[in-house]
């Protein structure tokens, strides 16, 4: 035993951290409890910053706006960096969201401030060439106070969407800003990534008054590529070894506006928008000879709230609300395209493709909230919850092309028809104290969601118009929760839970067709929701030694929405003519259609610990050792691998904080788990030129990552009460190493994909490198 903790020191430093509190909290007595470990149980949440929370319903990753700073989070991956469990769905360009309990993309939600971010919108046929922005829009985390980072179907709480998981921003409010005493409060911040080569500058002003509360907050950000560890002679096409040159900038900014009209009722306004731009020389574009490719994706979201609040004072009633939200989002990709002048090699403009994506959000909500109502001897708080929402989305393009240096517009065009959704439902929900040890919630939601695809806003082509107008759809999904969680002393609480989630299928997915004789896309308006239901349990322990949090759970899924891809055989009518030169008597192309097919479980486990060593150690104050680790594992019912279940990660963490609180430095080890082949299979239809059919074989993914162990240091020093400067620096040994994200979001069409691919001898996977040794530097005055 001895021998293989010294061969592993990770595993052994995790297990110190993991078994060392315990005996402390076994033996400390009640009677010496502080309130907030006793409140810590009870019904209502108290947020520990940075850990994780046992909460009635599923298990979530808090990051608090304190831990944001600490750790310089500046984009999605920052913020998964140190959770386990968690990855982030990449494309290349594109990054697409989160990947949680196994699944990804639009199977994860996100929402800012309770509204959700649309799906993105992408079939297999132009996610292989990438003339579309197919993003997954986020938000600045500059503007962010809190993250919740829910591990488990949610869709109670989070609605369609929150199939493993879901992902909540929540905006700044004027008192983050405004200091303790003060009315006004002002920030100016700056901040360097090297990553990235990265700025991020933003100002906020906020005033808190006794009747009116305001804040205006602006962000701006401009930098480059992701730098890559990768190295190499190749600079061009998909054997390319280096990241494409890349702009980017994006201004963001958040208005806020609470007007306290009596103690018992208050208005509220929020604005919140930002404008990103993307531009890249795409050297690693292949498509035949010397063609090459620019692209701008140009991401735009604009979010308007109002909202009533009614606070009475009321034997029973603690809270009435009526909100109103409007959302617009816009994603655009400008691709510029052409070829080289033969003598000179220089570029020549040929096309100019403008694709856009457009979403259109109204929602108004009614909700109203109880006081514990006593019900015998247990108390119950009770809640419910109804809205109304319309969603729009529609595309449109413009072309032109070059001809002779001068260029000629192309009539614009859609590629599907537009989609209209009518949403309502409602919750109710009771919230049960039963007695100082014992409470449980109970959830049950309703969404009424329908889909109907409106007249053409512009002119498509036949092989988009074949099938006609597609029928729409209704989808009626009740989804619930029910958990309970138990203290079973002063110091330790048991959670079990079970909920339910849902997801139903995007326009794309439903609606979308292509014809063509080398392949096909069929809508298929019949398809069904996916749904999922999650199994947690939950064991926390808090005491003045530390902590323990221990979660075993299970995710089966249902009516996973799958590409099948089936062979249509039809008969050469030239046959009889060409047999005596080898030509095949059947022509095989390749059909392609969304259908609920696959079911699929997932398994897994996570613990976290954190240890005060100056409980056992005096002279140690101010240090503390943490650890974390994750591992699942599942399948699905075909031969396919669920590419998006993260591997074996681990996390060590060291952290001293100056008794002083002037100072704080972190280190923080990374183990990153190898994907392992059986975990990583792919079913593929292979064309056969000897025997000219297709055939369908069962391989392994071709790209896996390595193993790999990291570390990172970071840490703070203020300058009296205002001035805060952080800096950090990650991946110190400088390894090189992909990460399984990265890997996964290759597109593996070999000669049928023009974007985020790589080639045959693998040379173009060096560029896929995750950044070398980096820093990142913020400064932050606040007055």
């Amino acid at each position: 035993m001895s021998t293989v903790f010294l061969r592993r020191p990770l595993t052994a430093a995790i297990a110190l951290s993991l078994l060392c509190p315990l005996p402390a909290l076994s033996t400390e007595k009640a009677a010496e409890d502080k309130p907030q470990q006793t409140t810590r149980y009870s019904l209502d949440t108290v947020v520990v910053q940075g850990r994780r929370s046992l909460r009635e319903d599923v298990i979530t990753d808090q990051k608090s706006r304190a831990v944001i700073e600490q750790e310089m989070v500046r984009d999605t991956r920052d913020l998964v960096r140190y959770t386990t469990d968690v990855g982030i769905s990449d494309s290349g360009r594109h990054l697409k969201g989160f990947a949680i309990r196994g699944v990804e993309g639009n199977r994860v939600g996100i929402s800012v401030d309770g509204v959700s971010l649309p799906d993105f919108e992408e079939n297999s046929l132009y996610s292989r060439y990438g003339n579309f922005n197919s993003s997954r829009m986020s938000i600045d985390p500059e503007l962010v106070r809190a993250i919740s980072i829910v591990k488990g179907a949610d869709a109670f709480s989070g609605g369609s969407g929150a199939l493993g998981g879901r992902v909540d921003y929540r905006t700044l409010e004027a008192s983050d800003i405004v200091r303790a005493g003060n009315e006004t409060g002002f920030l100016l911040r700056s901040g360097y990534a090297s990553k990235n080569r990265e700025w991020v500058n933003g100002f906020a002003v906020g005033y808190a008054g006794d009747a009116f509360e305001t804040l205006l907050m602006y962000s701006h950000r401009h930098g480059h590529e992701m730098d890559s560890r990768g190295e190499g002679p190749y600079y061009q096409y998909d054997k390319s070894q280096h990241p494409d040159p890349s702009r980017r900038k994006q201004d963001s900014y958040l208005a806020k506006l609470r007007w306290h009209i009596s103690p018992e009722h208050s208005l509220s306004l929020a604005l919140t928008g930002q404008r990103a731009r993307n531009f890249t020389d795409e050297r690693s574009y292949t498509l035949f000879g010397s063609q090459w490719r620019e692209a701008e994706d140009i991401s735009r979201r604009s979010n308007l709230q109002l909202g009533y609040a009614w606070l009475p004072e009321s034997d029973w009633l603690a809270s009435l609300k009526l909100d109103g939200d409007y959302q617009r989002t816009d994603l655009t990709a400008l691709n510029y395209k052409g070829g080289r002048n033969y003598t000179t090699q220089e570029k020549e403009l040929g096309e100019v493709f403008d694709r856009r994506m457009h979403t259109r959000f109204k929602r108004l909500t009614f909700g109203l909230e109880t006081l514990p109502l006593a019900l015998g001897a247990s108390q119950h708080t009770l809640a419910f919850k109804a809205f109304a929402a319309n969603r729009e989305f529609w595309n449109i393009n413009y072309d032109t092309y070059v001809l002779g240096g001068k260029p000629e517009p192309q009539p614009a065009y859609a590629i599907q028809y537009p989609v209209d959704t009518r949403q309502y439902g409602f919750s109710l929900e009771d919230r049960v104290q039963w007695n100082t040890s014992l409470s449980s919630r109970f959830g049950l939601r309703y969404d009424h969601e329908r889909l109907t695809p409106q007249a053409l806003n512009a002119p498509c082509s036949k092989a988009c118009t074949a099938e006609g107008r597609p029928a729409g759809n209704t989808f009626g999904n009740w989804n619930g929760l029910a958990s309970v969680v138990a203290k079973l002393n002063a110091h330790w609480a048991l959670g079990a839970t079970v909920s339910t989630g849902y997801r139903v299928p995007t326009a794309s997915e439903m609606y979308f067709t292509f014809q063509n004789a080398y392949g096909s896309w069929k809508s298929n308006p019949d398809l069904r929701a996916e749904r999922s239901i999650n199994y947690s349990l939950s064991l926390q322990g808090e005491g003045e030694a530390g902590g323990v949090n221990i979660s075993l759970y299970q995710v089966n899924y249902r009516d996973f929405l799958f590409e099948q891809e089936s062979i249509t055989r039809t008969r050469n009518p030239y046959y009889e003519q060409c047999q005596a030169w080898g030509c095949a008597e059947y022509n095989e192309s390749p059909v392609q259609q969304m259908v609920n097919l696959d079911r699929a479980r997932i398994r897994g486990l996570e613990f976290s610990s954190h240890l005060n060593l100056a409980h056992y150690w005096p002279q140690l104050e101010g240090w503390k050792l943490s650890a974390q680790l994750g591992y699942s594992q599942g399948s699905l019912s075909s031969d396919n691998s669920l590419l998006s279940i993260q591997p074996l990660k681990g996390i060590l963490g060291l952290d001293y904080h100056a008794p002083s609180g002037r100072w704080a430095v972190f280190a923080r080890g990374t183990y990153l788990g190898a994907k392992k082949a059986d975990d990583a299979q792919v079913v593929q239809n292979v064309y056969s030129y000897r025997n000219r059919t297709f055939s369908q074989v069962v391989k392994t993914y071709p790209y896996l990552n390595r193993r790999a162990a990291l570390l990172d240091i970071y840490g703070y020093v203020r300058a009296g009460e205002r001035f805060t400067f952080r800096a950090g620096v990650y991946n110190i040994f400088n390894r090189k190493y992909h990460t399984w994200d990265a890997l996964r979001g290759i597109n593996a069409h070999y000669g049928a994909s023009t974007t985020n691919s790589v080639d045959r001898e693998g040379y173009g996977l060096e560029r896929f490198h995750a950044p070398g040794r980096n820093f990142s530097l913020s400064m932050e005055y606040l007055f």
